[in-house]
């Protein structure tokens, strides 16, 4: 929960690309519309693209300038300007491992406000051009379950359909409004979600096997290796039983399906 509980902490709550952030209110200096095409402010300042800075990609219209109290003076181009709020009480969430080594210079966790996510940036550690983007993580090996337990559930993601041991997974949540993306999406990591007052990397298991992540409407949220894990689906058949190894490494065949379910072995790739 929220370490602001007594007093009030202004931030400046904006969209980007497809991601929400939250600046302190006492960085912000202005916020205004773009001049011309929206590269200058008022033909004095230039403007940068925030998404673009971030490692994503531009904004594709003009949007709204915010100029930061930072040295050199930034101003920033953002897709929109929700509003600014007093996030004192609101939840706040400390950033997962693995996410933190990458996200950490730039922001102090994210913060739940009207049930988004918004990802908290540190004005001042704001690149002030478009530079390459950070090294991506290198991809986890691939471990493919020699066995399974009697019960699993079964899910659908991106047409595959793949199984996670009952035993691992804590619940089915739809995926909603508090879901937020990250501003470059690379290797298996989709998003963050916050639940139980933890902050839970959301993970495509189909990007595990190098297919890019895709949105999907729901999550399964598993413990993986001592890990808070979210996976994505598209849907999910139930929890089944009786499974019979398949002919391919990994895979294996359970009555009342016509198709194999792969299972990947998670805790061993997460640990």
């Amino acid at each position: 929960m929220s370490p602001f509980e007594s007093g009030r902490r202004l931030c400046l709550l904006v969209e980007a690309g497809e991601t929400r952030y939250a600046v302190e209110a006492t960085s912000v200096m202005e916020v205004a519309m773009p001049g011309g095409n929206g590269s200058n402010l008022r033909g004095v300042l230039e403007v940068k693209d925030l998404a673009a800075l971030l490692g994503g990609a531009p904004e594709p219209d003009a949007g709204m300038v915010v100029v930061l109290d930072v040295s050199p003076t930034l101003a920033v181009r953002v897709r929109s300007v929700v509003e600014v709020a007093d996030v004192a009480r609101a939840p706040f969430f400390l950033l997962p491992p693995g996410l933190a080594d990458s996200l950490a210079p730039l922001s102090r966790g994210a913060v739940l406000h009207k049930d988004r996510l918004y990802l908290e940036l540190i004005a001042e550690a704001l690149p002030h051009r478009v530079g390459p983007r950070s090294t991506p993580a290198p991809p986890r090996p691939v471990h493919w379950a020699e066995s399974v337990p009697e019960r699993a559930l079964v899910f659908e993601s991106q047409g595959r359909l793949f199984g996670v041991p009952l035993a691992f997974v804590s619940q089915v949540v739809a995926r909603g409004e508090a879901f937020s993306v990250l501003p470059v999406q690379s290797g298996p990591v989709a998003g963050i979600f916050p639940h139980a007052q933890v902050l839970w990397p959301i993970c495509s298991v189909p990007a595990l096997l190098g297919t890019p992540p895709a949105p999907e409407p729901f999550f399964l949220l598993a413990e993986l290796a001592g890990r808070h894990v979210g996976l994505t689906a598209t849907r999910v058949l139930g929890v089944l039983q009786r499974f019979e190894p398949d002919e391919t490494a990994g895979t294996f065949r359970v009555p009342g399906l016509a198709e194999p379910v792969l299972f990947l072995d998670l805790q061993r790739m997460f640990s």
